[in-house]
Formats: structure tokens, C-alpha cells, sequence
């Protein structure tokens, strides 16, 4: 046995991964309340539009979507990778390790992502979001990266380490200047509309797809008494409901969440943000109409 040739337990352990990864391409990563996500989903675009139609989340860079396609590399990649095994009988090397590093990148998006949606929604709790294909992906793409040859250990951490860390530096980046920008415009902005939540809600409930034509990317003062709210340093929702379950959440960015903490159950508070319109759950038959870009509304 050569030193370019992998023994039997590499070569076996690394035809499994690859198939592994190809197979959890097409299942669910994540699944957000109802919505399954696969890892397809990003590379089609159809990732922002799950994101956007359920929880009024766009893409950041709606130009720039088709640079998505880069993520069928990843089951292509793997199929290198098999091909090396199979035929040339020797190690991936860089195929294998691109192969593993692109899905801990994404996977570890998939988690941050995952993550603030529990803002919008409390019924998304991350580990029960998380499905078992993230983890077999995630574990088959560490194996694929050990594998990719017979030494060089430091060129296999820099492929393990790297994507994680260029993932969450990016992600960071991303939000940071989402949240800025957004707040700032809203300060800025004129409501169209000033309405009571109680109200509001009833109109949603009662007329969801004209509500959603009229009020949909509006900026809007509501007000209303708090029934939840959670707030960090960095971000916060309040939450105003009606008897029936349905209610009105404002997610507010670090701009305008420490003004939240000041709040409890139970107080009267004016909200001024943009709205993203409603979700209607067939599971809780409760309607969820989403506010961005919120703010403490202190002025006309």
C-alpha cells in the first residue's frame, strides 16, 4: 500500500461520507415549525423565499441570489470525491476537504439563522429545529476532511475551523449592518398608519389577504398592552395579544432593544415599525402578524 492510496477503512469511511453528504443535500436541515429547509433550498434561492414568505425575512442581496448556485458543489464535489476513491484508488485531497468545509459553512448558517427566527416565532426552539440530516451532514463532513489525506493535520483543521469561523464572521457582519441601516430608517419615517393591536388583529383574523395587501411594508404606530416580551442587549420582541391567541410581535434590532427592557407585562406601549404582514398556523389556528424594524414610537 502506497502512501497516495488509502487504506480500506479511510476509503470505505470516506465513500460512505460522501454519499452521506449527497443524500442529506436533499433532506431537511432545519425545520421551522411546519416549513422543512433542506440545504437544495440555498442553493435554488428557494431558501429566501421559505424565509421571506413565512416570516418576512428577504434576502439582504436579492441581486446577487444566483451566486447560490455555488452550494451544488457540495453533492458534486462529493461525487469527485467517490470517483477518486472508486477509480484513481487514492485520496480526494482538496475535493473532499472543500467538499466538508462548504457544508459546516452552511450548516452553521443554517443554526445562526435558525436561531433568531425564535424571535419571530416562539414556537421555533433550535433544538428541535435542528433535524437529524444537519447532524449526519455535519458529522460526514468532518470525516471526509480527515480523510482527504494521509497527513498534512494542519491543513485539515485549517478546512474544519475555517468555514465556521468565516460563516459566523460573515453572518455577524451581515446582521450588524441590516440592523443599523433599518433602524435608523425607521426613526426616520412617517406612519401611514396608527392603529390599536387589538384592532389590528381583528382585521388580520377577519380579512387576512386584504389586510396583507393594505398594510404589508407599511410603517405603522400600534398600540396596545404588552403580553410577552424578551429582550437582550442585542435584540428583543414585544408581543401584544388578543383572547384567541392571535397576536402582533415587533422585533426590534440592538438599536432599539435596551428602550424594551424598561417594559413590562401588562403596560400600555406605542410601536412604530414596518409591517411584514401575517402567518395564519393550521397547527395553533392562531394568526401571527409581524412587525421589522421596530422602534419605541415617543413622538408624532
Amino acid at each position: 500500500m502506497t502512501q497516495t492510496q488509502p487504506g480500506s477503512v479511510k476509503k470505505y469511511g470516506s465513500l460512505m461520507a460522501a454519499v452521506a453528504v449527497i443524500v442529506c443535500f436533499f433532506l431537511p436541515w432545519v425545520k421551522w415549525v411546519n416549513v422543512p429547509v433542506t440545504a437544495k433550498d440555498m442553493a435554488t434561492g428557494n431558501f429566501y423565499s421559505l424565509s421571506e414568505t413565512n416570516f418576512a425575512i428577504t434576502n439582504p442581496f436579492p441581486d446577487f441570489v444566483f451566486v447560490n448556485g455555488i452550494f451544488w458543489l457540495m453533492p458534486a464535489l462529493c461525487l469527485v470525491t467517490m470517483m477518486f476513491l472508486l477509480l484513481r484508488k487514492s485520496f480526494a485531497g482538496i475535493y473532499s476537504s472543500f467538499a466538508g468545509a462548504m457544508v459546516l459553512g452552511l450548516g452553521l448558517v443554517y443554526i445562526l439563522f435558525t436561531n433568531e427566527l425564535k424571535l419571530f416565532d416562539n414556537n421555533i426552539q433550535l433544538n428541535t429545529a435542528i433535524q437529524p440530516a444537519l447532524y449526519l451532514a455535519a458529522t460526514a463532513s468532518i470525516v471526509l476532511i480527515l480523510n482527504s489525506w494521509p497527513n498534512k493535520w494542519g491543513w485539515k483543521v485549517f478546512f474544519i475551523v475555517a468555514p465556521l469561523a468565516l460563516s459566523y464572521f460573515a453572518f455577524s457582519q451581515i446582521k450588524e449592518s441590516q440592523v443599523s441601516e433599518k433602524t435608523a430608517a425607521t426613526d426616520s419615517l412617517k406612519a401611514t398608519f396608527n392603529k390599536d393591536a387589538l384592532q389590528l388583529i381583528h382585521e388580520f383574523v377577519t380579512a387576512d389577504s386584504a389586510s396583507n395587501a393594505a398594510y404589508r411594508e407599511q410603517v405603522m404606530v400600534v398600540e396596545g398592552l404588552v403580553s410577552e416580551l424578551n429582550a437582550t442587549d442585542s435584540t428583543a420582541t414585544l408581543s401584544m395579544a388578543d383572547s384567541t391567541g392571535s397576536y402582533v410581535i415587533f422585533d426590534f434590532e440592538k438599536a432599539a432593544a435596551k428602550s424594551v427592557q424598561s417594559f413590562q407585562v401588562g403596560d400600555r406601549v406605542k410601536v412604530k415599525g414596518v409591517c411584514s404582514g401575517s402567518i395564519y398556523s393550521d397547527i395553533l389556528e392562531t394568526h401571527t402578524i409581524s412587525f421589522k424594524q421596530s422602534i419605541i414610537f415617543t413622538k408624532q
